[in-house]
């Protein structure tokens, strides 16, 4: 009787198994979620191909969070709060129900606000204020010429450029 019990666990842990292993678990949720519409496909992609580089790379998260507009509860919020504080909170939470290890980039299209959110570890390990600042000017510059895409790279380009730094 046990025998056969080892059989069937062993056999649904052979069939289970490659779910688990899939790409779809090493990806999830996919890196750039763009339900604020600000990037073609083409530059989502490369984001993504270079999302997954880096975290190979220096085993650090990076999300694209961008959101199209806020409701009426979360505009009340705003105003009590101010932007920073307010959408700070937002990005903090979104990387906290993520289990995020690195950076979250948040994006709002109305009202039009950008944060960049970094878990204390990845702070300690050199992605500073002062780096997070270089980061949101590289992609803010481009984004005022409505080159999304090309803000979304450059943003991306400086982020791996601050791991990279910090990593030696």
């Amino acid at each position: 009787m046990f025998r056969l019990m080892r059989v069937v666990l062993l056999a649904g842990l052979l069939a289970y198994l490659p779910a688990m292993l899939s790409p779809v678990w090493a990806i999830f949720p996919p890196p750039v979620k763009d339900d604020g519409k600000f990037f073609g496909k083409e530059g989502t992609e490369k984001a993504n191909k270079k999302i997954r580089a880096i975290y190979e790379k220096y085993k650090k998260d990076v999300v694209v969070v961008t959101i199209p507009e806020l409701n009426a509860e979360q505009l009340k919020k705003l105003k009590e709060d101010g932007n920073t504080k307010f959408f700070g909170k937002m990005a903090r939470e979104a990387a906290v129900n993520l289990g995020l290890n690195g950076v979250l980039i948040l994006i709002s299209k109305k009202p039009t606000f950008l944060f960049i959110y970094m878990d204390p570890d990845t702070q300690k390990a050199g992605f500073t204020t002062g780096v997070r600042d270089k980061v949101i000017a590289k992609i803010v510059a481009q984004f005022k010429e409505e080159n999304f895409d090309a803000g979304l790279l450059d943003g991306l380009d400086a982020i791996e450029a601050a791991f990279k730094a910090s990593s030696k």
